[in-house]
């Protein structure tokens, strides 16, 4: 396996482990972690679509990528809400 399918694998891993975060009902939509992990998984598929010139995965990830980063960017405006667990 050559780096960028490692880099392809890691970030379709992280978004992987956070939607199952989520469902679990470990995190929230959002928290930090959520959107970090989506933040930093969508940027990784970003650079392997935009290696292998795959536009159409590209544009997604990078829509990913830019919903991730403004809900990180007003995170702090809302309070943590409590985990019914």
């Amino acid at each position: 396996m050559n780096p960028i399918d490692l880099i392809g694998w890691l970030g379709a891993f992280l978004i992987l482990l956070a939607f199952w975060l989520l469902t679990h009902k470990v995190i929230h939509s959002h928290s930090k972690t959520y959107l970090g992990l989506n933040l930093i998984g969508a940027a990784a598929l970003v650079f392997e679509g935009w290696i292998r010139t795959s536009y159409p995965a590209l544009l997604l990830n990078a829509a990913w990528v830019a919903i991730a980063i403004y809900g990180l960017t007003h995170a702090h405006k809302r309070p943590e809400p409590k985990r019914t667990r």
